[in-house]
């Protein structure tokens, strides 16, 4: 590959790194030329923002190559480099999702949900630099690995499930029981201040930073989107202890989805900015359950999280209990006053200038969004060219 004039680092010494790299290379060359060069770009390619959580519905759909067109070998070498980038339970939540809850899809419709549809694209050349990651894409289960000298991330990282909660090949899952659980204990704990400080009753429940409309389309919140439009709720510095408490373990159930020691280095750049954290929550406000729906979000200049509970869709044929379909994102926010580098590290490189920039902009552009009633939970500060402000 000719990638051209893309800033890379030198090879990190750390020996899990080094692992890392050693793995990837395993993968690569157990893989034919043909394949390797279906799956392989630079670290600027545009390829590198293209996922999204739809049904990948057959290969093709997506870049890449797929689980479908590994052998059993190659396909256990992929998941054995998985496995050094996540911890045990991020792991778990991948595997659950992808096997598991798609499984259980599969036998309702195989020409839609597989688990051999979801895609592996690699970016940059482990062998020459230091600096290069792969995407898994596909239904319910997309993260972004990458390895930039002595950095590691995993961002953005969609993690969903429909079921979320189910019996599969005789073994039950519950994948996101702690992204629940936790929440609710966090919300059920408030006390009535607190409680009224983060709920926001107009807004919509959908993910506000979520995967692109459709396939084909790049992430529209890269670069230099502005979080700052969502610093609402309750802050962190105005928690009580327990509340605060609460937060730090329900945030470091998104973080620790990475290997210890590199989920260590992410969490002292949030917890140096701890006390600019918002929690948000809507729906089920007076006494939420397991089996209610609800969404939370979670602000830190380090750390974007949002959580949703969503109506059964596909899996509505077998009468699964409602809300049982769950989505989650986890972001790095790019923001200028930390000089972070946010998601996709340093690449993040400035794609598909005509997308949205803000919530408003999605809803208003989006053909299935015209016909939808619109409510926003932050202030838009100049809509067109008027100069007051609008809440909605």
């Amino acid at each position: 590959m000719n990638c051209g004039d893309v800033k890379v680092e030198e090879h990190s010494l750390n020996p899990e790194i080094v692992r890392l790299k050693k793995s990837m290379v395993s993968f690569r060359e157990s893989l034919s030329a043909e394949l390797l060069n279906q799956s392989s770009s630079c670290l600027n390619n545009q390829r590198f923002y293209l996922w999204h959580n739809t049904p990948a519905n057959s290969r093709g759909k997506r870049d890449g190559i797929t689980y479908g067109d590994l052998s059993a070998l190659q396909l256990k070498k992929f998941k054995s480099m998985m496995q050094l980038f996540l911890s045990t339970d991020g792991y778990q939540k991948v595997n659950d999702i992808t096997v598991f809850s798609e499984g259980w899809l599969n036998e309702i419709k195989s020409d839609i949900w597989n688990p051999s549809f979801y895609s592996i694209d690699m970016f940059g050349d482990p062998e020459k630099s230091g600096s290069w990651g792969f995407q898994l894409d596909g239904h319910h289960c997309v993260v972004n690995f990458l390895v930039n000298g002595n950095n590691v991330s995993i961002v953005p990282a969609f993690l969903g499930g429909e079921p979320a909660k189910a019996t599969f090949n005789g073994k039950a899952f519950d994948i996101f029981k702690d992204e629940r659980d936790l929440a609710l204990t966090l919300y059920n704990g408030l006390n009535a201040s607190e409680k009224n400080v983060s709920i926001t009753k107009s807004a919509t429940r959908a993910l506000k930073v979520g995967a692109a409309e459709r396939a084909g389309q790049p992430d529209p919140y890269i670069n230099d989107y502005d979080y700052s439009i969502f610093k609402k709720g309750l802050k962190y510095s105005e928690m009580s202890t327990k509340t605060k408490e609460n937060l730090i373990i329900l945030m470091k159930e998104y973080v620790y989805n990475l290997n210890q020691n590199f989920a260590d280095l992410w969490w002292n750049d949030i917890n140096e900015h701890i006390d600019d954290t918002y929690f948000v929550w809507i729906d089920n406000v007076e006494k939420p359950t397991s089996t209610s729906q609800f969404y939370y979000r979670i602000y830190n200049p380090y750390l974007w999280v949002e959580f949703n509970t969503e109506d059964v869709t596909g899996a509505n044929e077998n009468n699964m209990e409602p809300w049982n379909h769950i989505h989650t994102i986890t972001r790095i926010p790019n923001n200028p006053k930390t000089n972070n580098d946010g998601d996709y590290g340093p690449f993040a490189n400035a794609v598909n200038k005509n997308n949205p920039k803000t919530l408003l902009e999605h809803y208003t552009l989006a053909d299935h969004h015209k016909k939808s009633d619109i409510f926003f939970d932050y202030e838009l500060i100049t809509l067109h060219q008027h100069n007051t402000a609008h809440s909605h």
